[in-house]
């Protein structure tokens, strides 16, 4: 099928959209129905804005606020939310330009330098649906695992048959770990799950623990989070570098890219642990 004659439905998303036009991009799926191919792949098209719309009414940023942002929601409501949109999430997405899974695996296979990739057994800690997982395998990360708190999202990355153990469970949650035991990773991913509602600052030092030492975290987080965001903007970058002044981890690069979606910036944090 040519990417001209793709119809898609989109269902509520978590990101808004202010340009007049969008790149409908994918890292295809399992269960995307433009290629027969279950792996690595891609399409692209441009398509109007106005057709990411939820039950026939346009995305709004007050929508989004109030569903997935506004602190009042919480973890849970969160999680029921992405319940919800699971099946829908995919396609979500592939409208908004979501190039955040592809920079994960640039900065990991950049970090790891020559290491046999299919030979690191690698957490992919929020990973939703399996977007980042995908990319990962594409590219020669075989040994996959994946935690994420919403059970719909799971099912769907499990279906895509690249995990070798999926984890329902919040990070983060108070003093409780997660029912892995220290140093099981070579490398650890994390895109876009730090933020309201979702993984706090806190976060990393249960990524720290989960990963060997000379193991590699590479983190992905919304620019908006890092520099705006309440309970992120003062406290996740100072807790990294005194993890770092603690001889925890050491900063291998922070990058900032323009296409964490189509109109908002990421930021890559890229740690080796000691």
């Amino acid at each position: 099928m040519e990417p001209s004659s793709i119809l898609f439905t989109v269902q509520p998303v978590c990101h808004t959209v202010s340009a007049s036009s969008v790149v409908l991009s994918s890292v295809v799926s399992e269960t995307c129905r433009l290629s027969s191919c279950p792996r690595a792949t891609s399409f692209s098209q441009t398509v109007p804005v106005s057709a990411a719309t939820m039950s026939g009414k346009k995305v709004t940023t007050e929508y989004l606020h109030k569903t997935f942002l506004d602190p009042n929601v919480g973890m849970v409501g969160t999680t029921k939310a992405y319940d919800d949109l699971a099946e829908d999430y995919n396609k979500i997405v592939s409208g908004f330009q979501y190039k955040a899974p592809l920079r994960v695996v640039e900065a990991l296979t950049s970090a790891i330098g020559d290491r046999n990739r299919s030979e690191m057994k690698i957490m992919d800690l929020g990973c939703g649906t399996g977007l980042v997982g995908e990319a990962l395998y594409a590219a020669g990360f075989t040994q996959l695992d994946g935690l994420d708190p919403s059970q719909g999202m799971l099912d769907v990355a499990k279906s895509k048959g690249i995990y070798g153990e999926l984890l329902c469970a919040y990070v983060a949650l108070g003093d409780e770990k997660l029912a892995i035991p220290d140093n099981t990773y070579d490398g650890l991913t994390i895109c876009g799950s730090m933020g309201v509602n979702m993984v706090p600052p806190e976060g990393i030092y249960e990524m720290h623990r989960l990963v060997k030492p000379g193991g590699v975290i590479v983190n992905v987080v919304r620019q908006e989070t890092v520099n705006e965001i309440e309970g992120f903007k003062d406290r996740l970058e100072p807790m990294m570098q005194q993890m770092e002044a603690d001889g925890k981890w050491k900063l291998v690069s922070r990058v900032l890219f323009p296409d964490y979606l189509v109109d908002q910036g990421g930021v890559i944090f890229t740690h080796q642990v000691c």
